[in-house]
C-alpha cells in the first residue's frame, strides 16, 4: 500500500493554488497518470496500462481536493494509494458519463485541466513546471531508482549470452526491476545491425550475435530514469562501435556538466550540435531527441527548441546522445551547486571526464 507524505502533498497543493490565484482560475483538473502520481507523492491509479489517463481524477479548488472516480475504482484508490489525504470523494456509476465532464463542472466557472477538455483551459506545460523544484523525498527516490536500474542492467548484462532471443532479455530486465517495485514505460533491446539501423530497437525476436543495447525507461512511484547500457562479446570492440560510443560519452558528460541554473536549454542543444560536428557527425542531432528534464514525465524533450527555457535548481535530466551504432543515456541531477549521475554507482566500468570544472563518471561499453 502506498502512503503519501502529507506534508509534501500540502506543499504541492499550495503550489497549485498559488498558480490558480495568479492565473485567475477557480479549479484545476488533474486527469493524467503522471500528474496523479506527482500530487499523491507516488500514487498509482493505473488500470489500463497504455492510457495516459488513470482511473482517478483530482479536482483542486481554493479550499478542497476532490477525487472523481467510478465506484469500481474509487474506494481502492482512497484505501491503497491516497491514505490520509483530505479528499472529498465524488463517486460515479459507469453509465453516468465521462469523469472529465464531471470534474470540469466541479472546478467552477474558470476551470483548467491537464488534458484537453471542453470548457477548460489546457495547462499541461504549466502543471509540469509546478513539479519543480524537486522535493527532498523525490530526490531520494530518484537516487534509489538510478541505483536500482544500474544494478538490474548490470545483472542482465552479466547473464545474457550470444544466441539468446531479445524477448528473453526483455523478460530478464522486467523481472529484475519488478522485484524492487520498478516498472518500465519504455523497454528496448537492440542487437547487432538493428542498433545501427534503428534508434528505438524494440524487441523483435532477434538473436544476440556480438553487440547488445539495453534500455529501460524505468518508473518508481511515478518518477522516471531513462538509462541505456551496451555490451559487446569479443576480444575488442570494433572501431565502428567504439568511435561513436566514445563520442557519445564525451557529449553526455558535457551535457550533464552544462546543467547549471540559469543556462539556456537551447544553448545546450547548440553545444551538442557543435561537439557532434567536430567529431565527424554533423547531422546526427537531427535523428533523435536531444534529451531533457525528467521526473514524473518520461522526458520533456521540447525545451531545447525554446530560447526562453532555462535550467533551474533541483531538476533531473536524461540526455539522449545517439550516434548511428551507439547510444549513451543516464539519469543526472542538478542540485545544491553540484551535478551528479544518479544511475552510475559503480557497477560498470566507468570513464571520467572533466567538463565544466567538474568530474563526470559515465559507464563504458561492457566488453565480455
Amino acid at each position: 500500500m502506498h502512503q503519501p507524505d502529507l506534508v509534501e502533498v500540502n506543499l504541492k497543493l499550495n503550489r497549485i493554488r498559488k498558480y490558480m490565484e495568479r492565473s485567475g482560475l477557480t479549479g484545476v483538473v488533474i486527469a493524467r497518470k503522471d500528474n496523479f502520481s506527482w500530487l499523491s507523492c507516488g500514487g498509482n491509479d493505473t488500470v489500463v496500462v497504455p492510457d495516459q489517463e488513470g482511473v482517478g481524477t483530482f479536482v483542486v479548488t481554493g479550499d478542497r481536493l476532490y477525487l472523481v472516480a467510478q465506484v469500481m475504482d474509487g474506494q481502492r484508490l482512497l484505501d491503497e494509494e491516497l491514505a490520509g489525504m483530505e479528499i472529498e470523494p465524488v463517486p460515479l456509476r459507469w453509465y453516468e458519463g465521462p469523469r472529465i465532464r464531471k470534474a470540469v463542472k466541479i472546478a467552477g466557472e474558470v476551470p483548467a485541466a491537464d488534458v484537453p477538455a471542453e470548457g477548460a483551459k489546457y495547462i499541461l506545460s504549466d502543471l509540469y513546471s509546478l513539479q519543480y523544484p524537486l522535493t527532498d523525498n523525490e530526490i531520494q527516490k530518484l537516487r534509489l531508482l538510478g541505483k536500482t536500474v544500474d544494478e538490474a542492467l548490470r545483472q542482465v548484462a552479466d547473464e545474457i549470452k550470444p544466441g539468446m532471443v531479445d524477448y528473453d532479455v526483455e523478460a530478464m530486465i522486467l523481472s529484475g526491476l519488478a522485484k524492487d517495485n520498478v516498472r518500465c514505460d519504455v523497454l528496448l533491446v537492440g542487437t547487432d545491425e538493428r542498433i545501427f539501423r534503428y534508434r528505438h530497437p524494440s524487441p523483435s525476436g532477434a538473436k544476440i550475435g556480438r553487440y547488445v543495447l539495453l534500455h529501460a525507461a524505468a518508473k518508481y512511484e511515478g518518477l522516471h530514469a531513462n538509462v541505456t547500457r551496451s555490451v559487446y562479446f569479443g576480444d575488442s570492440v570494433p572501431v565502428e562501435i567504439e568511435k561513436p560510443y566514445q563520442a557519445a560519452l564525451e557529449i553526455e558528460a558535457a551535457c550533464v556538466a552544462a546543467c547549471v541554473p540559469g543556462n539556456r536549454w537551447c544553448d545546450i542543444l547548440e553545444m551538442q550540435k557543435s561537439m557532434l560536428r567536430k567529431r565527424g557527425y554533423p547531422e546526427e542531432w537531427r535523428n533523435h531527441f536531444p534529451g531533457g528534464r525528467t521526473g514524473y514525465s518520461v522526458c520533456e524533450c521540447d525545451f531545447s527548441l525554446s530560447a526562453d527555457r532555462r535550467i533551474v535548481d533541483r531538476e533531473c535530466y536524461d540526455w539522449f546522445i545517439t550516434i548511428t551504432g551507439a547510444k549513451v543515456e543516464e539519469l543526472s541531477l542538478n542540485a545544491a551547486g553540484k551535478r551528479e549521475v544518479l544511475s552510475s554507482v559503480g557497477n560498470w566500468p566507468a570513464k571520467k571526464f572533466e567538463a565544466g570544472g567538474e568530474v563526470i563518471a559515465l559507464p563504458e561499453l561492457l566488453l565480455r
